[in-house]
């Protein structure tokens, strides 16, 4: 799918629990964001740190967020719902890293070849061309591989959080599909996901993006089926 992307890397709130973080941020503040308008998918990425040096850099979510254009995106920065996700995150979220990233900004290699979309990881990049050949030796070998070149992208402009004093220039995402991993040079920082959220898809919240996922388990635990149909979701949120 061509268009735009944006990622956000995010820092738990280190005086918070991983669970209570996975919660919020997924049932309340992932249900608020669900309603920017112009989403055309966004996805949340529970994440631990598997490789890289230790406590390097803290990140335990990372949202990938997909627009048809630009104009889409203008409900990012402009809607009154984004307003109050940016007063939110201090809820939740020690840093939020929004990265904006243009169609060039964004390669994707072997797109739509992932079996599992569950079955993802992250690797973060201190440097665009070690970013790029691992990415060439990746796709070489049949993984589907997406590169984002995050070099032209001021995350501090989102809701004015330094970046800190670490610095990365591209992020990897990757299914390897039973595959082997090309090797990963010294100095990248790799995450595996724990949990995946898709909170919109083809433009419109999911039942999770819309309830939270408590709610849909729970609809789906009694069997109510009609409950998750779309005009009992528009009568409800009128979407």
């Amino acid at each position: 799918m061509a268009g735009l992307t944006t990622i956000a890397l995010i820092e738990r709130r280190a005086d918070i629990s991983r669970d209570l973080f996975t919660r919020y941020w997924r049932d309340v503040h992932g249900v608020m964001a669900a309603r920017i308008p112009g989403f055309e998918s966004y996805v949340q990425h529970h994440v631990t740190q598997d490789s890289g040096a230790v406590g390097d850099i803290a990140f335990e979510g990372i949202a990938v967020v997909r627009f048809a254009c630009e104009a889409d995106r203008a409900g990012l920065g402009e809607s009154a719902i984004s307003t109050q996700i940016v007063r939110d995150e201090p809820n939740v979220f020690t840093r939020a890293l929004l990265y904006n990233l243009s169609a060039s900004d964004s390669v994707r290699v072997n797109e739509g070849t992932a079996t599992d979309p569950d079955d993802t990881g992250f690797l973060l990049f201190a440097h665009h061309e070690a970013a790029q050949e691992w990415t060439d030796a990746a796709g070489a070998v049949g993984i589907e591989v997406h590169l984002h070149d995050l070099r032209g992208a001021d995350p501090s402009l989102w809701n004015g959080i330094d970046a800190g004093a670490v610095s990365w220039q591209g992020v990897v995402q990757y299914w390897a599909g039973g595959r082997e991993l090309p090797p990963v040079p010294d100095g990248v920082t790799g995450f595996r996901t724990d949990e995946r959220y898709v909170m919109v898809e083809k433009g419109r919240p999911t039942p999770i993006g819309l309830r939270g996922a408590d709610a849909v388990r729970t609809i789906n635990e009694i069997g109510a089926k009609n409950q998750l149909e779309r005009d009992v979701e528009t009568l409800i949120y009128g979407i």
